[in-house]
């Protein structure tokens, strides 16, 4: 079936936000005194919360990883959200995609200020019709129940729906919410093969309408 609504992760997928999420990562940890985190490490933030990201890395306790969240942001909200590359091709991509009638929105696990404001400042704002995201707060990186929402405010069934992302997360979602998935290779998975399981894969920006125009998800 003809794919209808497209959704799309953000950090990875639309826009490389890698710079500015590991200067406020930094920025947290020198903040409380913690060890800087590996590389590898710091690549695995970008795809769950921040809050998850924060316990499964740095910390057990609750209480920390909530003031590792709110000295994060400390920094993000001024600069770390400047700190961002849209990936080549994607504007014309999501031009060209609500050009011929299809909805696309962002489901995403990052903030929905945060989302909503690099949109805004990038010039991609008018290119989504909805921005499905967590509030201020909420830790719950349920991207499937997002998906879920997303699909019940437009009245779009499960077969026209297709999830687009870079991380197991995503492919994760989709199949919980019962949607295809796309995976993006050019984001920020850190496990060989994480992807595979997706129903179709991307290697760069340019092979993601193919895919959603021909290829039968």
């Amino acid at each position: 079936m003809k794919k209808k609504l497209i959704l799309f992760d953000f950090d990875g997928t639309v826009a490389d936000n890698s710079e500015g999420i590991y200067n406020c990562i930094k920025y947290a940890l020198d903040k409380k005194g913690m060890k800087p985190l590996s590389d590898k490490a710091l690549r695995s933030f970008i795809g769950p919360s921040l809050f998850d990201s924060f316990m499964w890395h740095c910390t057990d306790n609750k209480e920390t990883a909530e003031e590792l969240v709110s000295l994060y942001r400390e920094r993000y909200r001024p600069l770390g959200s400047t700190e961002v590359k849209i990936y080549d091709g994607m504007k014309e991509l999501l031009g060209r995609l609500k050009g011929e009638g299809y909805i696309t929105a962002v489901c995403s696990s990052k903030p929905y200020d945060f989302v909503r404001k690099i949109a805004k400042e990038q010039g991609l704002e008018d290119l989504f019709d909805g921005f499905f995201c967590p509030s201020f707060g909420n830790h719950l990186s349920d991207k499937t129940s997002l998906a879920l929402e997303a699909m019940k405010h437009f009245r779009v069934s499960k077969e026209e729906t297709v999830l687009i992302g870079d991380t197991k997360f995503d492919v994760a979602a989709a199949r919980g919410a019962g949607i295809s998935s796309i995976g993006v290779q050019y984001g920020f998975s850190t496990e060989e093969g994480e992807l595979d399981s997706a129903d179709a894969v991307a290697k760069q920006v340019e092979d993601i309408y193919p895919i959603i125009a021909g290829a039968d998800l």
